[in-house]
């Protein structure tokens, strides 16, 4: 009877660290193929400080704020997927700031992006009537 207790514990002893160590492996491939698809994709994060408000004569003024490390492109596309403005951000040392009057826009949901060689900053407005 000891036998079969002591070879009982052993089997759930042996299941629990098996249970245990597979969801480490598991997420160690994750993090695996996150590191890898990162590194072939470009990385994607929100523009911080961003203002779109409607300027004179029914015109808009985009305000951002963002640490960027090179040159820029700057764009806003509609929910049909066009180009509605674009304009290169250029960038210096010291400026972490840039205004743009981008014009008339109708109303929709726009989706503003600033793409750097490897990141691409992101947010999404929508104007109203």
């Amino acid at each position: 009877m000891k036998t079969k207790q002591t070879y009982a514990w052993l089997i759930a002893a042996t299941v629990l660290i098996v249970m245990q160590a597979a969801p480490a492996k598991a997420q160690n491939h994750e993090n695996e193929e996150h590191e890898l698809h990162t590194a072939c994709t470009n990385y994607s994060e929100t523009l911080s400080g961003i203002y779109l408000n409607p300027d004179k004569k029914g015109t808009f003024k985009l305000d951002f704020e963002q640490a960027l490390k090179e040159d820029a492109v700057l764009e806003i596309t509609n929910t049909a997927g066009q180009k509605v403005f674009q304009k290169p951000v250029n960038n210096t040392k010291t400026q972490h700031a840039w205004s743009y009057n981008v014009g008339k826009l109708k109303p929709d949901t726009y989706l503003v992006e600033v793409k750097t060689s490897d990141t691409t900053y992101w947010t999404r407005f929508k104007v109203g009537k």
